[in-house]
C-alpha cells in the first residue's frame, strides 16, 4: 500500500484550456482588481485544481483488480504539498540571503561592491557589469538566492550610475538565469545530463557558450527596449547620482558618505565565500578521481550545502562593520531581514502550490507529448517540450527532469548527439517564466518592480535569453 499522494491526472486539451483560463484569472486579479499575489495565486490554484478534476478531499484508489492502492490527495492538500515541497527546499536558503542582503545594504559593503564595479567598466557598462556578475555567481548559487544577495547591488548601481534600475536588474537576472538553467552544477542541467548520459564535462564547456548566448541576448533586450520604456534609475537612500554635464573622473564615479565603510575584500569576501563553498563542493565531488577526497564528501556536502554557505556567509558578514557589531545590531539585521523575505517566501510557496497543481494535472507531460510527436525539425523537439512544460509548472528543474524523461526513449530516432538534446532541453526550460514561477515573486519583489515591469524584464527577458539560447545551440549542432 501506498502512502497518500498527488496521483497524475490523464489531460487533454481541455486541461489546456483551463491553464490558460486560470493564468489569465490570475493575472487580472493581481492587476485589475489589486489582490496580493499571495492571495491570487492561492486562489487560482484551489479553482484551477477543481476544474482540473482533482477531488476535493481526499479519496481512495484501487487498481484494476480491486486492490487498494493508496489515497489520492485533495485539492486542498495538493496545494499544501505544492507549498510545503517549494518552501522546504528554499525558504531557509531565501532567509540567510536576504540577510547577507540586509547587512551588505546597511554596512555598506553593497555600495562598496557597487563602487569596484563602477571604477571597472564605467557608467555606461554599469547593466554588463550586472550581466557577468549574475552569470559567475549563479554557476553553483540557486537562482533566487543569487537575485535577493545581490538585489542591493543592482539598485545601488543604479541609483549612483543613472542607468535604468529595469537594466541593471534585467541585466543581472539574465545573467543568472542563464547559468542557473543551462549549466551544471544547478540541479536541472545536472539531471539532464544524467539522464540523458551526456557527460559532466562536455555538458559544462557547449553549455557556458549556450548560456553566455542566453545572457548578452537577454542584456540586449532589458538594456535597450526595456531600458527605454521604464527609464527611472532606482532612489537609494543615501546615495547620490552621478553629476551630468561634465567629464567624469574615477572620483566622481565613487559613491560617497559619511560613514565608514568595510574595505572591499570584506564586501567580496561575504558574497564568495557561500559562493566558493557550494561551488567546491558541486565541482569537488564529481568524477571517478574527485578534487575532493571520498572520506570527506561528508563534510564537503555539510558545508557546501546552500543553507550552511550562506549562514558562513552571514557570519563573514558580520565582519563588515565589526564597529556596530551588538545583540541590539544584529537583532535589527535579523528582524529586517524576516521581514524583507517574508513576502518572498509566500509569495515563492504559492507559485509553487499552483505550479504543483498544473503539475498534478498532467497538462505539461500532455504538451510535451504532443511536440515530441509533430514532424518539428528534431533539435527544435526538446525544445518545445520543456518550453511547454515550464510554462505550465514555472521550474526549470523540473521541466529538464521530465523534459529528459520525455526525450530519452526518442534519442535513438532523433539522429542528435545527446548533449546537443540536452542543450536543447536547458535553451527552452527558462521561457517566459510568469506568475506561476516562484523566481518571477523573488525578482519583483527584491526591487519592488510592478506587474508590468516584472512581465518585461522577467517574462520578457527570458523569453528572449531562450531564444538566444537556441539560436547557439542550433549552431553547435552544426559540429556536434
Amino acid at each position: 500500500m501506498q502512502l497518500a499522494g498527488s496521483i497524475t491526472l490523464q489531460a487533454g486539451l481541455g486541461s489546456v484550456f483551463v491553464m490558460i483560463v486560470s493564468l489569465v484569472i490570475i493575472v487580472l486579479m493581481i492587476t485589475a482588481l489589486k489582490i496580493n499575489p499571495v492571495y491570487s495565486m492561492l486562489a487560482g490554484a484551489i479553482g484551477a485544481g477543481l476544474a482540473f478534476g482533482i477531488p476535493p478531499s481526499n479519496v481512495r484508489v484501487y487498481d484494476a483488480a480491486g486492490e487498494f492502492v493508496g489515497l489520492q490527495h485533495g485539492v486542498i492538500q495538493t496545494v499544501i504539498q505544492g507549498f510545503g515541497a517549494t518552501i522546504g527546499n528554499i525558504g531557509i536558503v531565501i532567509l540567510l540571503g536576504c540577510t547577507i542582503g540586509v547587512i551588505l545594504e546597511q554596512t555598506g559593503g553593497a555600495l562598496v561592491i557597487a563602487n569596484s564595479m563602477l571604477k571597472l567598466v564605467g557608467p555606461k557598462n554599469a547593466s554588463l557589469a550586472m550581466m557577468f556578475s549574475g552569470y559567475l555567481i549563479s554557476i553553483p548559487v540557486f537562482s533566487d538566492t543569487a537575485i535577493v544577495i545581490m538585489a542591493p547591488v543592482a539598485r545601488t548601481v543604479s541609483a549612483r550610475s543613472g542607468v535604468p534600475l529595469i537594466a541593471c536588474l534585467g541585466a543581472l537576472n539574465a545573467g543568472i538565469m542563464a547559468t542557473h538553467t543551462i549549466t551544471p552544477p544547478t540541479p536541472g542541467p545536472l539531471a539532464a545530463a544524467g539522464t540523458l548520459g551526456v557527460d559532466l564535462g562536455i555538458m559544462f564547456a557547449l553549455g557556458a557558450i549556450v548560456a553566455m548566448a542566453y545572457s548578452i541576448v537577454a542584456w540586449v533586450w532589458c538594456s535597450t527596449f526595456c531600458a527605454k520604456k521604464f527609464p527611472r534609475a532606482d532612489v537609494v537612500e543615501g546615495i547620490e547620482p552621478l553629476p551630468q554635464g561634465k567629464k567624469l573622473t574615477a572620483e566622481d564615479l565613487m559613491i560617497k558618505t559619511d560613514k565608514k565603510l568595510p574595505s572591499t575584500l570584506m564586501a567580496y569576501a561575504t558574497l564568495l565565500v557561500p559562493i566558493l563553498l557550494i561551488c567546491f563542493n558541486s565541482f569537488g565531488t564529481l568524477g571517478a578521481d574527485p578534487l575532493i577526497p571520498r572520506h570527506m564528501h561528508g563534510f564537503s556536502n555539510f558545508i557546501g550545502h546552500p543553507i550552511m554557505a550562506l549562514g558562513i556567509g552571514v557570519l563573514v558578514a558580520f565582519g563588515l562593520d565589526p564597529s556596530a557589531l551588538s545583540r541590539e545590531q544584529i537583532g535589527k539585521w535579523f528582524n529586517k531581514s524576516v521581514d524583507t523575505s517574508a513576502f518572498i517566501i509566500l509569495a515563492t510557496g504559492t507559485a509553487g502550490s499552483y505550479g504543483f497543481i498544473l503539475r498534478v494535472s498532467g497538462v505539461g507531460e500532455f504538451m510535451g507529448q504532443a511536440i515530441a510527436a509533430t514532424a518539428l525539425p528534431a533539435i527544435f523537439i526538446p525544445f518545445f517540450v520543456t518550453l511547454l512544460l515550464v510554462l505550465s509548472n514555472g521550474s526549470a528543474t523540473v521541466s529538464l527532469i521530465t523534459g529528459s524523461a520525455i526525450m530519452y526513449p526518442l534519442l535513438p530516432f532523433l539522429g542528435l548527439s545527446p548533449v546537443m538534446v540536452a542543450l536543447a532541453l536547458t535553451a527552452g526550460a527558462s521561457f517566459f517564466y510568469h506568475v506561476n514561477a516562484s523566481h518571477y515573486w523573488v525578482v519583483v519583489r527584491s526591487a519592488n518592480l510592478s506587474m508590468k515591469e516584472g512581465f518585461f524584464n522577467v517574462s520578457g527577458g527570458t523569453a528572449i535569453g531562450s531564444i538566444g539560447a537556441m539560436t547557439a545551440v542550433v549552431i553547435l549542432n552544426m559540429f556536434f
